[in-house]
């Protein structure tokens, strides 16, 4: 339990080389993850020498030993002398200490394993064996294997591991990354800049959880004045269907709350009686449920005059609660004018048609069940236990307005630069939470999330979802409908074609999900490749529309699976 060590309160840490003084990478990649103080000492020592290091040794919190320089000769005890085991055990007398033998497991036989915090076997002293071991030490990433024979107290097969991997931060070039495809990223990023296709963006990358590419580029706004930084917050739009209102299905899906073979309104007492009636959860998660794909619930809310004064007011009161956007709140109840639209609103055919209606409906659903507000569900059984804080609805109630990226200077309905008010006018009439959009947060919370969905619902220690369940989700129900969706989760393409919805290489395993302000998350199982992509494309008018046409996003995904592929 004492790793992994990157986020240990012990202060003082030593690392202790034994068997060469020669400069090891074991080492030098331990101190560039944390302060560690280096110690080398070869195998043949003299007495006052040792000594002197032993008296070193005792001030350190935590002393991480590598035994190196060994062999292959069991009758040579693979090149570990007794001097260096007596050394080793009296440094754990006065520490705690990892030990990392980069020999033989048979050298487990020689060490009482009860002196020691953690033991590592690594087996060969390769510079990439190397690196690999002080990654597993400094950070939770799952590199484990399990001993193949009986050594030492230990049977074959033993083996420790892990939670599921989380973020960590990683050099591109140390995990095989081809950097000249990174660099093709950032003049991407920076080229949509100047032609206007958004003013700034967010991009993060990672590899089976290490972040190897982690960048904001431009500015709020066209006018230059605030950079993008890494912890601020854009409009996700319909990424919320995915990390808020499809995570929360799931959860009551295995929590046995609701039957996905079910209809909706077995859960939803307000359809019974009407044409919506027969809605089953899979075809309104696939978007084969016929549902119109948008209502305009805002334009009934106009008149000649401007807003309609019985519906909205100016100023917050107990009749007008909710606010929509500055100096502007809803009447009490109007969320029932929106389900009453949604559930008289006709069918269209059965085919694939993309539609957020039935999302509302989950969100109705989700919160009738819980007895919960839909955003205090999601946050107490997802982003709580994930410890992500930046990932909200209504971002004016938890962030600083400076960190808040603005979106659309919405002329048809609010008449107004909308900063902190989401988007999407249906979800900004329910005050900002809705199972469509709402969500507001950066990139590298999205990743945890993303993460989260890419380790089969564990992250860390926390196991927030089964994997069964991330599999089910995670299918092609209709494909036969030529329809590409799973449940709640975007996927490729059934045959690629270009200018689409997805990257040539994004494998047939791969979800994820992109949003109308300019947003995009996927991740590959096939690949451990997870990629976050948020700008504010509609800023100043969502009719720009340079990001799609210049397949900007997938563009840069699919330089992401470029530069993961071996060096030729």
């Amino acid at each position: 339990r004492i790793l992994p060590l990157k986020n240990s309160k012990l202060t003082k840490k030593a690392v202790l080389i034994i068997g060469t003084k020669k400069i090891q990478d074991f080492a030098l990649d331990l101190k560039k993850y944390d302060n560690f103080d280096i110690f080398y000492v070869e195998h043949n020592a003299g007495k006052s020498a040792v000594k002197k290091l032993i008296s070193k040794l005792a001030d350190y919190d935590i002393v991480i030993a590598g035994v190196l320089n060994t062999n292959i000769l069991a009758h040579r005890n693979f090149g570990i002398t007794k001097q260096d085991i007596k050394l080793l055990e009296q440094v754990a007398t006065n520490s705690k200490v990892i030990l990392d033998i980069f020999a033989s497991p048979y050298a487990l036989n020689f060490f009482n394993d009860k002196l020691f915090d953690a033991i590592i076997v690594s087996y060969q002293e390769k510079p990439i064996l190397q690196k690999a071991s002080a990654n597993l030490i400094m950070h939770n990433v799952n590199k484990f294997g399990t001993l193949p024979v009986d050594a030492g107290n230990y049977k074959a097969g033993w083996g420790l591991r892990y939670g599921a991997p989380t973020l960590y931060y990683e050099n591109a070039a140390d995990i095989g990354v081809n950097t000249k495809y990174l660099r093709k990223i950032d003049s991407i990023a920076i080229n949509s800049i100047e032609i206007g296709a958004f003013p700034g963006c967010q991009i993060l990358a990672a590899k089976n959880g290490a972040i190897f590419y982690n960048k904001s580029f431009g500015y709020h706004t066209y006018d230059s004045v605030a950079p993008v930084k890494m912890d601020d917050v854009y409009d996700l739009a319909s990424l919320t269907k995915m990390l808020a209102t499809t995570a929360a299905i799931m959860k009551m899906t295995e929590d046995s709350i609701i039957n996905l073979n079910d209809k909706l309104s077995d859960y939803l007492l307000m359809l019974r009686g009407t044409n919506k009636a027969n809605l089953r959860f899979k075809k309104v998660l696939s978007h084969q449920s016929g549902l119109q794909n948008w209502i305009p619930f805002y334009e009934s809310t106009i008149t000649d005059a401007g807003w309609d004064t019985t519906i909205f007011h100016s100023h917050i009161s107990e009749d007008f609660p909710v606010r929509v956007a500055e100096n502007m709140y809803v009447r009490r109840g109007y969320n029932n004018v929106l389900l009453d639209s949604i559930i008289l609103s006709p069918f269209q055919d059965s085919t694939y048609h993309y539609s957020g209606l039935g999302f509302y409906l989950f969100k109705q659903m989700i919160e009738n069940i819980s007895n919960t507000t839909f955003d205090n569900y999601v946050y107490d059984n997802f982003y709580n236990k994930l410890n992500i804080s930046r990932l909200r609805f209504t971002p004016r109630e938890y962030f600083n307005i400076s960190s808040i990226i603005p979106t659309e200077n919405d002329t048809i309905f609010r008449h107004q630069q909308l900063l902190g008010d989401v988007h999407d006018q249906g979800a900004a009439l329910l005050g900002g939470v809705s199972g469509n959009a709402g969500l507001f947060g950066d990139a590298y919370d999205v990743a945890v999330m993303m993460q989260m969905f890419l380790n089969g619902g564990s992250y860390g220690d926390s196991v927030i979802l089964k994997s069964s369940t991330i599999d089910t989700f995670n299918h092609y129900y209709f494909a036969a409908d030529s329809n590409r969706r799973g449940l709640g989760f975007d996927k490729p393409l059934l045959i690629y074609e270009d200018h689409r919805t997805n990257c040539k290489d994004a494998s047939p395993q791969s979800f994820g999900h992109s949003g109308f302000t300019g947003t995009y998350a996927w991740v590959d199982p096939k690949t451990g490749l997870l990629y976050v992509f948020l700008s504010n494309r509609v800023y100043p008018d969502m009719n720009n529309s340079k990001l799609m046409d210049l397949d900007i996003r997938t563009n840069i995904h699919q330089l992401f699976y470029e530069s993961l592929k071996p060096q030729q």
